[in-house]
């Protein structure tokens, strides 16, 4: 499958911003699940602009809370998520997104952001 072929979202949601119930920080959590095996890419934060950008684009979109500022996933490494579908809980406070990935999530050059294992204390 090409990446191409994977972009069939269709930038509408049946949910606005102003409905959704973020954080302290006037964030909204998200969960990166891969669409193709189901596996947790990434957690992160999205605030208004990240929201209406990952929306048109289809791209998946971020805050990122390090730098304070808006990234759009894979814009520097090429290993894009473009979004498959978007799931909001029952709480209206947390998104999961589904996305096909192009490459590695993580900076680490790993599929995903949670490949350390914690070990027995």
């Amino acid at each position: 499958m090409k990446h191409n072929d994977a972009r069939i979202y269709n930038g509408k949601t049946n949910f606005e911003w102003k409905d959704l119930k973020l954080n302290s920080d006037g964030l909204l959590p998200v969960i990166v699940q891969d669409y193709v095996d189901s596996s947790i890419l990434m957690y992160t934060y999205m605030n208004e602009e990240a929201w209406n950008k990952t929306l048109t684009s289809g791209l998946l979109t971020y805050y990122c809370t390090d730098k304070g500022g808006v990234s759009v996933q894979g814009e520097k490494s090429g290993n894009f998520q473009y979004i498959r579908e978007l799931f909001l809980n029952f709480e209206n406070n947390a998104v999961l997104v589904k996305v096909y990935a192009v490459g590695p999530t993580c900076s680490e050059s790993e599929k995903s952001c949670f490949f350390r294992a914690i070990e027995e204390i």
